[in-house]
C-alpha cells in the first residue's frame, strides 16, 4: 500500500468512527420525533408471539385486522433476506393525518399514521404500511440485531445506519411492497417519473447527485433510486443475492465502506459502478418504452425556465389568466396567476400541506392545510382554507377538522370535502363556502379509501375516487339521495383526480404505462385515451367557456401547463397501445409469491386489554455516549450514559456519567422528564465537580483556584406551545424552575467562603415567542422572523444570598436584497446585580475568547448571508458539495452606552453545505471565519472555522 493509499484510509477510518460515535437516531428516512398524544387517548393492546400492537380503544377493529395481515406475511417478507425478526412493539397513531410509518431503535418500536393519503398506490393503505415497515424489521434485525435491549439497541441502530445506505434500505422495502402484492409503488408510472424524464432527457447524474440530491436539479430521490439498483441485485443474482450481502456487512460491521466492498466482493462492481450498470440498463428499457407509445407533442406554458418549478391543478378564469400552485426551490408553495404574456402574479402563499391540492370556482380558491396541536404534537387536523378573488379576503372556514381535498361548486356557494374520522371511515360532507356550516353528511361504503372529491355543472352530483385493496375505481355520489355508485370494475391502475365534462368523467390512469388523461362515457363504454404524453399528464381541468381542458404536463424541470381542445381531441382518437411499462419487478414474482392481502380476512379475533401507560413508565435500552448534541468538539465531555424512553414519549430517564475536561473529574446525573401532561416536568440530580478562583483577603491582586464538590438538584416545568397558519409559524412557551445546590470537599479550608456551602432554590423564569415566515429550500434563512426569549433568574428565596439577573435574547430576520439572500439582526442584553454581576447569559462578540474581557451590557450582531453557487461537486469518496455560501457580519458591545455605535468586530464568512462519506444524514455546515477586531487587541485578524449538521 502506497503511503498515500495509508493517509487516504487512515482520514476515512477516521471520519468513519467520529461520525459513528456522533450518529443520531435521527439519521433516517423518517425523522422520528419525541411528540405525544392527549392524555385522553384511551390505549389498549393486542399481544401475539411476534408482535405487541398497541392502539387507541376506537380503532380495535382495525388493529385486529392489521395484526392479522401481519402474521400472515411475516414468513414471507422474512423469506429472501433469511432472517426471521423477534418480536417488536408497533404503535398506531390515528390522530396524526400525515401519512407515514417508520421503524427505529433505541427504543425498539414501530408507528403506523394510519391516516390513509389522498394519493397513494391502489392498496388498503395498512395492508401496505405492514409489508413496508415489517420489512424494515426485518433488515434492522439481520444487521444488528443481536444488539439488544437494555444497553445496545441504539448502538445497533448505529451499526445499521452506517453500513446500509438509506437508498438501500427504502428501495429494498419499496420492492417487497410491490412484490409481495398485486400493487405497490414499483408499478406506479408517477413515481418512477423524475427517474425517467431524466435518463430519457439526458440528465444522467453520478451516483451521489442521484444518491444525496441537489438543489439546482430534479434528482430521482433515493427510494426510487433505491428499488431500482436493489430489485436489479435480485434480476442480475437471484433470489438470495441480499441474504448473502447483508449477511457479509453483518459479520465485519466497522469495515470501511462495508456495503461497497461487500458488493464489489459479491458483484465486481462497487456502488458507483452499480449505480451507471443500472442506469444504463433503465436506459435502454425506457428508450424502447418510447418507441412503443409513439407519444404525441405538446406545447406547454409558462415559457421553459432552468430552475426546479411546478404549476400545479391549472384552472382557467374568465378574464383569460390560469391559476396554479406554483412549487419551487427557491419560494415556499403559492396559488399563482399566470397572464397570457407568462407573466406570474402572486394570489396568495399556502401553508402547510399534506398533498398539494387546491380548487376553484365562482371566483373563490379553496385549499386544505395541516395544522398542529398546540401542545400535543401527535395530533394535528387538517382545516380548510377560502380566499375570495373579487374582495382578496382569506378565511379559516374550519378548525380543529379532519377533512381533505376540498372541492368547490361551480358558482362557488358549496365546498365537497371527505372527512376521515379516528376510525378511518370516510364521508362526503357538503359545507357551505362563506361559513364553514356542514349542509350535507353522507357516509361511503365502509373499508373505502376515498379522495379528490369533484362537483358536476350542476351541483347535484360528485365523482370521486376510491381505493381499497382490490384496486381503485370511481364513485360517484348523488347528493340528493345520498346514494353512492360505482362506475367502473377495481382497476388495478392509480386512478386519479377524476372530474365532470359533457362527454363523461375524465380522470388519470396509466393503462398504456404511461400517466395520460382518459374519459370513461357516460355510454359506460371502455375508458378512452385523451392524450398520448411522453413522460406524464396529470391533474385535468375543463373550462367550460372555451371547452378546453388544462392538466399538467412534466417536464424534465417540473410540472408545466398544457391545454387541448375537447371537441378536436375527440375527433382525433387515440389509437390505444398495449400496456408498455417496464415492470423492473417482473423477475422478482417468480422469486416471490404475489400475496393478496385482500385475501386475508381475519378468521378469529386476537384478546385485547388496556394498555395503562403508568405501568410502562421505565423502558431501558440503550448505553450512549453522553454528549448526543455536540455543540463544539472543543467542549465534548466523555462519558455513558443508560437511556430509558417509554413507548408512548411520556418519560424519558436517564442515569449516567462523564468525565469533565475542565476540572478533571467525574460528574454523575440522573434525569427524568416527564411529557404526558400539558406542562412537562424535568426533574435532574448532579454531583459534580467545580473549579472556580477567589481572591486572598491579605493579596487582593492574586487568585487561587478552588475547587469543589456539589449535590445540585433541579426541578422544571414547562408549557410548550405551536400554532401555525398559512405561511406563518408560531412557538411560544414558558418555563419556570428552580433547584438546591450543597457544596462539600472544599479545597480551601482556611479561607472565609460565607454563604458558600449552599445555594436554595434560586428562581428561574423564562418566555418566548418566536414568529417565523416558512423557508423555501434554498433560503439561508426565514424571510421574516421576531425571536424573542426572555430569561429572570434571582436569589429571592434564598436570604442569605441575594442578586438578580434579566436577560432578553432576540433574532429578526428580513429579506435580502436578492431572492434567498438573508439579513438577520440579533440584540441582547442583560442587566446583572449581586451574586450573578458576573455571569453573561447572552451572546459574545466574535471571537470573544481571543478578546479583551469588558463588562457586556448589551451586544447587537448585523449578518448579511448569501448563496454563491451550487456546485454539485463530487469530491468522491469523502464529500459532495451542494453549496457554498457566505457572509458578512459586524458585531456591536454594549452599543448605545457611552456613545459606543461601532463593531468591536466585524468579518467575512465562507461556508459549504456538503455530505461526509457519502452518509445522506447528517447534512453538514462547514466554513471559516475572518474576523477584523476593530479595538486594541494582541490579534487584529482571528481565523476561527466551525463544522455544524442538522437532521
Amino acid at each position: 500500500m502506497t503511503r498515500k493509499n495509508k493517509y487516504k484510509t487512515l482520514l476515512i477510518n477516521t471520519l468513519s468512527l467520529t461520525i459513528s460515535l456522533f450518529y443520531s437516531p435521527l439519521a433516517f428516512s423518517q425523522i422520528f420525533d419525541d411528540y405525544q398524544n392527549p392524555p385522553s387517548v384511551k390505549w389498549r393492546e393486542i399481544q401475539t408471539p411476534e408482535f405487541q400492537v398497541i392502539f387507541p380503544a376506537e380503532f380495535e377493529n382495525q388493529a385486529q385486522r392489521l395484526i392479522y395481515v401481519l402474521e400472515s406475511v411475516l414468513t414471507k417478507v422474512s423469506k429472501s433476506i433469511g432472517k426471521k425478526p423477534r418480536k417488536i412493539s408497533i404503535i398506531l397513531q390515528n390522530r396524526d393525518v400525515v401519512s407515514n410509518g417508520f421503524v427505529q431503535l433505541g427504543p425498539r418500536r414501530s408507528e403506523f399514521s394510519t391516516t390513509p393519503p389522498q394519493q397513494m398506490d391502489y392498496q388498503d393503505w395498512l395492508n401496505s404500511l405492514a409489508v413496508h415497515e415489517l420489512r424494515h424489521v426485518v433488515q434492522f434485525d439481520k444487521i444488528s440485531g443481536y444488539l439488544k435491549a437494555p444497553l445496545f439497541e441504539q448502538l445497533a441502530l448505529a451499526i445499521f445506519g452506517i453500513t446500509l445506505p438509506p437508498w438501500f434500505y427504502e428501495g429494498d422495502a419499496v420492492g417487497i411492497e410491490t412484490t409481495l402484492s398485486t400493487a405497490g409503488r414499483g408499478r406506479l408510472p408517477s413515481w418512477e417519473l423524475p427517474f425517467r424524464t431524466n435518463t430519457l432527457s439526458g440528465k444522467k447524474y453520478s451516483y451521489q447527485k442521484d444518491f444525496l440530491g441537489s438543489l439546482k436539479h430534479i434528482t430521482p430521490g433515493y427510494y426510487q433510486l433505491g428499488y431500482f439498483m436493489t430489485t436489479k441485485m435480485r434480476r442480475d443474482y437471484g433470489e438470495n443475492f441480499l441474504e448473502d450481502l447483508m449477511t457479509r456487512i453483518a459479520k465485519n460491521p466497522i469495515r470501511p465502506y462495508n456495503f461497497s466492498s461487500s458488493l464489489k466482493t459479491l458483484t465486481g462492481y462497487n456502488t458507483e459502478s452499480w449505480h451507471k450498470k443500472t442506469v444504463e440498463e433503465l436506459d435502454s428499457l425506457w428508450r424502447d418504452q418510447l418507441k412503443k407509445t409513439n407519444p404525441l407533442t405538446y406545447t406547454s406554458f409558462p415559457e421553459s425556465r432552468s430552475e426546479i418549478i411546478d404549476f400545479l391543478f391549472p384552472k382557467a378564469l374568465p378574464n383569460g389568466n390560469t391559476l396554479a400552485l406554483q412549487r419551487s426551490n427557491h419560494s415556499v408553495p403559492k396559488i399563482v396567476s399566470i397572464t397570457a404574456d407568462n407573466r406570474i402574479e402572486e394570489v396568495i402563499k399556502t401553508g402547510i400541506q399534506t398533498e398539494p391540492h387546491f380548487s376553484y370556482g365562482g371566483n373563490k380558491i379553496t385549499w386544505d392545510e395541516l395544522r398542529y396541536d398546540k401542545r400535543y404534537l401527535k395530533r394535528n387536523f387538517h382545516v380548510i382554507n377560502v380566499y375570495d378573488l373579487a374582495s382578496k379576503k382569506y378565511k379559516q372556514l374550519t378548525f380543529k377538522t379532519r377533512l381533505f381535498s376540498p372541492a368547490l361548486s361551480a358558482d362557488g356557494m358549496h365546498i365537497a370535502t371527505i372527512e376521515i374520522n379516528l376510525e378511518n371511515r370516510a364521508s362526503l360532507l357538503i359545507l357551505n363556502s362563506t361559513t364553514g356550516a356542514e349542509e350535507r353528511r353522507i357516509a361511503l361504503p365502509a373499508n373505502l379509501n376515498v379522495q379528490t372529491p369533484s362537483f358536476d355543472s350542476s351541483g347535484k352530483k360528485v365523482i370521486t375516487t376510491a381505493v381499497q385493496q382490490q384496486g381503485a375505481t370511481l364513485l360517484e355520489v348523488n347528493l340528493q339521495t345520498g346514494e353512492s355508485r360505482l362506475l367502473m370494475g377495481w382497476q388495478k391502475q392509480q386512478l386519479e383526480r377524476p372530474i365532470y365534462i359533457p362527454q363523461g368523467i375524465l380522470f388519470k390512469a396509466h393503462y398504456n404505462g404511461i400517466d395520460n388523461l382518459y374519459l370513461l362515457p357516460y355510454s359506460g363504454e371502455a375508458p378512452q385515451q385523451i392524450t398520448n404524453i411522453k413522460f406524464g399528464a396529470t391533474n385535468p381541468y375543463f373550462d367550460e367557456s372555451s371547452g378546453s381542458i388544462y392538466f399538467n404536463n412534466y417536464q424534465v424541470n417540473g410540472y408545466m401547463i398544457s391545454t387541448l381542445n375537447l371537441e378536436q381531441t375527440l375527433s382525433q382518437s387515440i389509437t390505444p397501445t398495449a400496456d408498455s411499462f417496464i415492470s423492473y419487478f417482473k423477475p422478482l414474482i417468480q422469486q416471490e409469491n404475489i400475496t393478496d392481502t385482500s385475501t386475508f380476512i381475519p378468521t378469529k379475533t386476537f384478546a385485547s386489554r388496556p394498555y395503562k401507560d403508568i405501568q410502562h413508565l421505565f423502558n431501558f435500552h440503550s448505553i450512549s455516549p453522553v454528549g448526543d448534541d455536540i455543540s463544539s468538539i472543543d467542549n465534548f465531555d466523555l462519558g455513558l450514559q443508560l437511556m430509558s424512553d417509554n413507548l408512548l414519549n411520556t418519560l424519558s430517564t436517564r442515569i449516567g456519567f462523564n468525565y469533565d475536561q475542565n476540572t478533571s473529574r467525574t460528574d454523575y446525573y440522573v434525569s427524568a422528564s416527564l411529557k404526558r401532561w400539558f406542562p412537562k416536568f424535568t426533574v435532574e440530580y448532579r454531583n459534580q465537580a467545580q473549579l472556580s478562583s477567589v481572591r486572598l483577603q491579605n493579596n487582593l491582586n492574586e487568585r487561587v483556584p478552588l475547587r469543589w464538590r456539589e449535590h445540585h438538584t433541579e426541578l422544571k416545568t414547562t408549557i410548550p406551545l405551536t400554532f401555525n397558519r398559512l405561511n406563518t409559524l408560531y412557538n411560544t412557551g414558558v418555563s419556570i424552575g428552580t433547584s438546591y445546590t450543597w457544596r462539600y470537599d472544599i479545597s480551601l479550608k482556611n479561607i472565609s467562603l460565607p454563604n458558600f456551602s449552599q445555594v436554595r432554590f434560586p428562581l428561574l423564569l423564562q418566555y418566548y415567542f418566536n414568529r417565523n415566515s416558512r423557508r423555501s429550500l434554498l433560503d439561508l434563512a426565514p424571510k421574516w422572523g421576531q425571536n424573542l426569549n426572555f430569561i429572570y433568574r434571582s436569589m429571592v428565596f434564598d436570604r442569605r444570598l441575594s442578586g438578580n439577573l434579566f436577560s432578553m435574547k432576540s433574532t429578526f430576520y428580513f429579506p435580502g436584497l436578492v431572492n434567498n439572500h438573508s439579513l438577520q439582526a440579533r440584540f441582547n442584553f442583560q442587566e446583572r446585580n449581586g451574586d450573578y454581576r458576573l455571569s453573561n447569559d447572552i451572546p459574545m462578540v466574535s471571537g470573544y475568547d481571543q478578546l479583551l474581557t469588558t463588562d457586556v451590557h448589551n451586544t447587537l450582531f448585523l449578518d448579511y448571508r448569501f448563496p454563491i453557487a451550487y456546485p454539485d461537486w463530487d469530491i468522491s469518496p469523502l464529500a459532495f458539495i451542494k453549496r457554498l455560501k457566505a457572509g458578512v457580519f459586524a458585531d456591536f458591545e454594549n452599543f448605545g452606552r457611552q456613545n459606543q455605535f461601532s463593531p468591536r468586530t466585524l468579518g467575512i464568512e465562507l461556508r459549504a453545505d456538503l455530505n461526509i462519506l457519502r452518509f445522506y444524514l447528517p447534512n453538514f455546515d462547514a466554513g471559516v471565519r475572518a474576523i477584523y477586531v476593530n479595538d486594541a487587541s494582541p490579534k487584529n485578524i482571528i481565523f476561527t472555522y466551525g463544522v455544524s449538521y442538522t437532521y
